[in-house]
């Protein structure tokens, strides 16, 4: 009777998963759970800032299921200090003002100060932008903006080929931001290799809410290293139509 119960005792803490494991899976969980959450609301509207190396930006995002959008940003997002655009859409057409948006003859995603673009908006502008937002942030979301253009801007964030998966989840934690607790978890960005493009994150998630309230972006081909802060993240806030004007 020892050794059967010696062997058994053996087979059960073999096939149960070790700590590290555990806390893996609680993080991808807490993660998964947040993306979802804001996936799932008819709105989300962001207040946020940033910092890429030394250069300053702020901003405010509201989205809503229907594809409307507003985004203003003020600061650097180019070479100029105290540049800023809006970007709206009524759920039909994007237009911008106070920036151009293209993309470059090599690929590269560019913002011009000054000027205005228009496209037409993708159907999955909410989606992508929610899923965008959540694995990757503002800073991001912004650089990539430009791509995001007619039925280009509809895209598979987990399909196999996608440069944007979310993968390797760590949980690093509890620590404090602000007055707020936060659940620290680490993950990995890209196409899930170790190529430039992948990057390495930090999240700080609300215990409360389950909301993101910091972030850091460290881009390994650089390296880029961004710090984002989100003072509000609401789900589905009173949003006022008047918002998704299109400028003239």
């Amino acid at each position: 009777m020892k050794y059967i119960a010696l062997f058994t005792f053996g087979w059960i803490a073999t096939a149960l998963p070790s700590p590290a494991l555990a806390q893996d899976n609680e993080a991808e969980k807490l993660f998964r759970g947040m993306e979802k959450k804001l996936l799932a609301a008819k709105a989300f509207e962001i207040t946020f800032d940033y910092q890429v190396e030394k250069r300053k930006a702020k901003g405010e995002l509201l989205v809503t299921q229907d594809n409307k959008l507003r985004l203003k940003v003020v600061g650097h997002f180019t070479e100029k200090p105290k540049a800023g655009f809006e970007l709206i859409s009524d759920g039909k057409q994007v237009k911008t003002k106070g920036a151009k948006f293209f993309v470059a003859s090599n690929g590269r995603p560019g913002i011009e100060p000054g000027g205005q673009s228009e496209w037409q908006a993708p159907k999955k502008f909410h989606a992508t932008l929610g899923g965008i937002v959540s694995r990757a942030g503002m800073w991001y979301t912004i650089f990539l903006m430009p791509y995001l253009q007619g039925s280009a801007g509809d895209i598979d964030l987990d399909d196999k080929g996608s440069r944007m998966n979310a993968y390797d989840f760590k949980l690093a934690g509890m620590e404090k931001v602000g007055t707020k607790d936060a659940k620290v978890i680490r993950f990995r960005f890209g196409d899930g290799g170790s190529g430039k493009d992948n990057a390495d994150i930090t999240l700080w998630i609300d215990v409360n809410t389950l909301l993101p309230l910091k972030r850091t972006f460290v881009l390994e081909g650089g390296p880029i290293h961004i710090v984002e802060n989100y003072h509000e993240f609401r789900l589905d806030p009173k949003v006022d139509a008047k918002a998704f004007v299109l400028p003239k």
